[in-house]
């Protein structure tokens, strides 16, 4: 994989992103209404994993009124057309992210706080690179997700149990 991934949307990519769902969605016939485009645009913002529950909670801080339904479907409509990914960490709900750069998802996940924190190692793509290349396979995407304790949760844990010794 050769394309760079961002940790965020560069500058103006929200819009442009949110105009390609705009095509989307005249494409196939579907109405462009301003709920779809606020949800859109505030997972596009972002440059963040988030779930349905965050961006309506966002939206309410906001002072903007969105339904829960509507969230979803949105969301779903994002993925299917390919402007925004799904991820299941197990924690019972999906978080979506804008789609920026090739399909590579490394994350970090803490098993008590529920923290994820995405990151990138370019060893990972060399390793990637070569076992497909050996295997005569093409790496359409990646999803690697390493769950255990986040530093502050494991200094948490070391601390109660230091002090019942």
């Amino acid at each position: 994989m050769t394309d760079i991934v961002t940790r965020r949307p560069p500058l103006g990519c929200a819009a442009i992103t949110l105009s390609l769902f705009r095509a989307a969605l005249q494409k196939h016939q579907l109405p462009v209404t301003n709920q779809r485009e606020i949800v859109a645009r505030t997972l596009f913002a972002s440059g963040q994993l988030l779930s349905a529950d965050e961006i309506n909670e966002r939206l309410r801080d906001e002072g903007t009124h969105v339904g829960k339904a509507t969230v979803y479907r949105t969301l779903g409509l994002l993925v299917r057309i390919g402007l925004a990914s799904e991820h299941d960490f197990d924690e019972g709900f999906k978080r979506y992210k804008t789609r920026i750069g090739p399909a590579r998802h490394d994350h970090l996940i803490c098993t008590s706080c529920g923290v994820v924190e995405e990151f990138h190692r370019d060893d990972l793509d060399r390793v990637q690179s070569e076992v497909a290349k050996q295997r005569g396979f093409r790496v359409l995407t990646r999803q690697l997700k390493l769950y255990g304790l986040c530093a502050q949760c494991d200094e948490e844990s070391g601390a109660a149990l230091s002090s019942l010794n």
